[in-house]
């Protein structure tokens, strides 16, 4: 059964941002970012209960070379990425906007 994938608001714009951070550092990098991204959101919509619950009824996926996490909640079949964090930040204060 496929997934479908919803991203919120937040979670765009932490990908942007991180994206254009990467991309600030080395040219080719936020792209690079955005590819390893979409790998995992492929993985997502074929399997999103691969990965654990950190907090009850919210996953986390970690994005492969990067030090990121796609945090996300799954409903009937809808994977809904809720947020795109740094993994240096605290889980536990999550998901209080910043």
């Amino acid at each position: 059964m496929a997934y479908h994938l919803k991203f919120s608001a937040r979670a765009l714009r932490e990908t942007g941002e991180a994206q254009e951070w990467y991309e600030s550092k080395s040219s080719g990098l936020g792209e690079e970012f955005i590819v390893a991204i979409e790998l995992q959101l492929k993985r997502l919509e074929q399997a999103p209960l691969l990965y654990a619950e950190i907090i009850p009824g919210v996953r986390r996926a970690l994005i492969p070379r990067f030090p990121f996490g796609l945090f996300y909640v799954v409903r009937s079949n809808l994977v809904h990425v809720l947020a795109v964090l740094h993994d240096a930040r605290n889980p536990n204060r999550w998901p209080k906007s910043r």
